[in-house]
């Protein structure tokens, strides 16, 4: 992790050779007199690149006092390291500095300080950042040791606590909106399957999708983050969500074949099926199948009719279950009518396909095959 920071960095050091007398003004000099005085050997310890700005000339500044005190101005922008802990991210504080050094004067020869103590370091207050506020600033001066000598070292210290403001809306409350849309699959009808995994399915995979935004913005790093461990839980709740129809689906519905077994089919030994659509209300019936046209009440659209026919031929009177006819093959579908699943209509001997135009102008969508065979009707997988 690193900063940039763009600043005007000012040295003064005294040097007798450049006293003068006779004018009790300061003299700023032009910037090329830098490369034919002595200047500190300064550099910036965690620097990863630094560059002084030339525009429209090169930004440096050279000016002399009486007393031989002279001025070095730089407009310089230096990228920095910063090794950042971002276990509590986003929630985190990090510290960052910039360390200042002599590359090659030891303290026998140079000394170090902040010129003005604390107050070396002006307009830290009126710094905006984007993402950080600067809490505080620290000014720290020390020698440190190498195998060369001791050197001298100033350190600027930030203290930055990173603005919360922008995750709420771009993390936060994204997740937590999916969350909760997720569990509206617990009030939507069990029978509803396509609308249930289908949200299922969305909520998870716009999880993913947050989290991997969230991994390409971070740099790649050994331990897990606060955020991690919220989005996360997130996606655990989503994810649960959708194992929790899959289990539903499979501890009800699989008790089906057991509770349709309770239905008293006793006296039954046919089925009657038969498309309907508004206005019409009759229809030729087939010589091995009867098939009888009805009002279809629940809309101009065809509907499929299963009823159970007493063996005295009672016909529909007796009652059944009414649903759209949007099968084709063996395959009967009703997804909005109480039975949102397919109802598989068996292959036998005794089979007969219906195809094209009925009476009073309904065209049944597609071919579908029904069959009849003796006994109660099959019964369906599900209730």
């Amino acid at each position: 992790q690193d900063y940039t920071l763009t600043m005007y960095f000012q040295q003064y050091w005294r040097d007798k050779r450049l006293a003068y007398s006779g004018i009790p003004l300061n003299l700023t000099l032009d910037n090329r007199v830098a490369d034919q005085l002595w200047v500190p050997d300064t550099y910036f310890l965690n620097d990863k690149k630094s560059f002084v700005h030339g525009v429209t000339v090169k930004n440096r500044m050279i000016r002399l006092h009486p007393d031989g005190t002279v001025l070095y101005g730089l407009r310089i922008t230096t990228t920095a390291a910063c090794m950042m802990d971002l276990r509590r991210y986003p929630l985190d504080e990090q510290n960052c500095t910039l360390e200042i050094e002599s590359y090659g004067y030891t303290t026998d020869d140079i000394e170090f300080y902040w010129r003005g103590g604390d107050n070396a370091v002006t307009g830290v207050e009126r710094i905006e950042l984007p993402q950080f506020s600067i809490v505080e600033h620290r000014l720290v001066s020390r020698n440190v040791v190498f195998a060369t000598g001791a050197y001298p070292r100033l350190s600027l210290s930030f203290r930055l606590k990173r603005n919360i403001g922008y995750f709420i809306l771009q993390t936060y409350m994204p997740s937590i909106l999916i969350t909760i849309l997720s569990w509206v699959s617990f009030w939507i009808n069990y029978d509803a399957s396509a609308a249930r995994v289908a949200l299922g399915i969305t909520t998870v995979l716009t999880m993913t999708t947050i989290n991997t935004h969230l991994r390409e913005t971070l740099p790649k790093i050994p331990y897990v983050k606060a955020i991690d461990m919220y989005l996360m839980g997130c996606f655990v709740f989503v994810f649960l969500a959708l194992l929790e129809y899959a289990f539903v689906n499979y501890i009800f519905f699989g008790r089906g074949p057991q509770r349709q077994k309770k239905l008293d089919w006793s006296g039954r030994s046919g089925l009657v099926l038969w498309a309907g659509s508004l206005g019409v209300t009759t229809a030729h019936a087939s010589p091995s199948i009867p098939l009888q046209l009805l009002p279809n009440q629940h809309g101009p659209r065809e509907a499929l009719c299963v009823i159970a026919e007493s063996p005295g031929g009672g016909g529909a009177g007796e009652g059944g279950l009414c649903f759209p006819w949007t099968g084709t093959g063996s395959l009967l579908h009703a997804p909005d009518w109480g039975w949102s699943r397919d109802l598989p209509v068996p292959r036998s001997a005794l089979t007969t396909e219906l195809r094209g135009p009925l009476p009073g102008g309904s065209v049944l969508p597609a071919a579908a095959s029904v069959t009849r065979c003796c006994g109660p009707p099959p019964i369906p997988p599900y209730p």
